[in-house]
């Protein structure tokens, strides 16, 4: 499921969208201002933004090519009620994926929403490389593994985007469920989200089962 960070500061579109796209299963965030588009990037990883172009703090068009260099993973699309070529060229030139002008469609924006979010899928590229004991992020960052981050990775990579149970994870571990603390299973796990957000900016895709185990949530090929 996506998640969407969506800036407009006219609230009953902004709602509205963002009432319609939830419908469709996404992961709805809302900003009515710039600043506050600002405080919930710095606290939220999102897949992709939808900004309205003119707000009362500024013009988004002049933020997004910055945007793009420190996110380079999200989308981004534009509402705008300019409708001029000029306008739009620009917008793209800058790096906006899609620009949409007033009044939206629901069923155009979802049609476009949906694309980009299975575009943006299928270039989230994780790799594990045995040979070293590492982990590469789709922007080809590396994270160096202990032992035990490698086998817990690979054991993941293995059956992803299925979860995988506690007691399997402990097993592939090599430690006897017996004596075992679990605790020291979400440890590792601790760890493991925190070296890689530190080391490359991006939170590592491992979604825990509660109760049950974990699950790496896209395909990871192991080389």
């Amino acid at each position: 499921m996506s998640k969407i960070l969506l800036l407009d500061d006219e609230s009953e579109l902004r709602e509205e969208v963002a009432a319609y796209l939830r419908q469709q299963g996404f992961d709805v965030d809302e900003a009515a201002s710039l600043r506050e588009f600002d405080q919930k990037m710095r606290a939220k990883q999102y897949d992709m933004v939808i900004l309205d172009r003119l707000l009362p703090d500024g013009d988004s068009l002049e933020r997004v090519d910055d945007f793009r260099a420190q996110h380079p993973h999200c989308g981004v699309i534009m509402f705008t009620a300019r409708d001029s070529s000029r306008d739009r060229i620009s917008g793209y030139k800058l790096g906006a994926d899609h620009y949409l002008t007033k009044p939206i469609r629901m069923d155009e924006l979802s049609v476009i929403v949906m694309a980009l979010s299975r575009r943006l899928q299928a270039n989230q590229v994780w790799r594990l490389n045995s040979a070293g004991w590492s982990l590469t992020t789709p922007d080809h960052q590396s994270v160096n593994l202990t032992g035990l981050e490698y086998v817990f990775m690979y054991e993941l990579a293995q059956h992803a985007p299925r979860a995988v149970t506690r007691a399997a994870l402990v097993e592939a571990l090599g430690k006897s469920q017996d004596s075992y603390d679990p605790r020291n299973l979400d440890t590792l796990v601790l760890r493991l989200r925190k070296k890689v957000l530190e080391t490359t900016g991006i939170a590592l895709p491992l979604k825990t089962m509660h109760g049950s185990g974990y699950s790496f949530s896209l395909a990871i090929p192991i080389f």
